[in-house]
């Protein structure tokens, strides 16, 4: 005896459970593409680190009159950029109290910047110009005069 199906039985979608996709990739497949992806992700991340700011110390060192100081302005550009400041900082002493050693912390990427300084004095202000280089350096000392 041979069973006639109905048409609403043939087109009755089946369980969810047993429909198997077409496409299915092997296990070994699924585990190269997993790590084909973490790879990438990890080439991604290696090269986009060093253009992440990074918290750096930087100490400012007064050398010569150091009496005379009331004060000095940072500001910081990166080298050969016209784009203008990326960051900077003012310092105020009362005068005679300026200390040695001045400690801040920057936080900027990898590269090379270029520092205007200006230093006031009690009777005049210094201008000048430094070069920098942001890398592997945990603690950066930068001389005033």
């Amino acid at each position: 005896m041979q069973r006639e199906t109905t048409t609403d039985e043939e087109t009755q979608p089946e369980a969810e459970g047993s429909v198997k996709p077409l496409l299915a990739p092997s296990p070994l497949k699924r585990r190269l593409l997993s790590l084909l992806l973490i790879a990438g992700g990890g080439a991604a991340f290696l090269s986009l680190a060093p253009h992440w700011p990074k918290e750096r110390a930087v100490n400012f060192r007064l050398d010569g009159e150091i009496g005379t100081v009331v004060g000095f302005d940072v500001t910081w550009s990166r080298a050969g950029a016209e784009a203008g400041a990326v960051s900077g900082s003012s310092f105020r002493f009362d005068p005679g109290r300026a200390p040695k050693i001045v400690h801040t912390t920057v936080h900027l990427p990898d590269g090379s910047y270029a520092l205007d300084i200006r230093v006031d004095r009690a009777d005049r202000s210094d201008s000048m110009q430094r070069t920098l280089t942001l890398g592997d350096a945990e603690q950066i000392t930068v001389p005033l005069r």
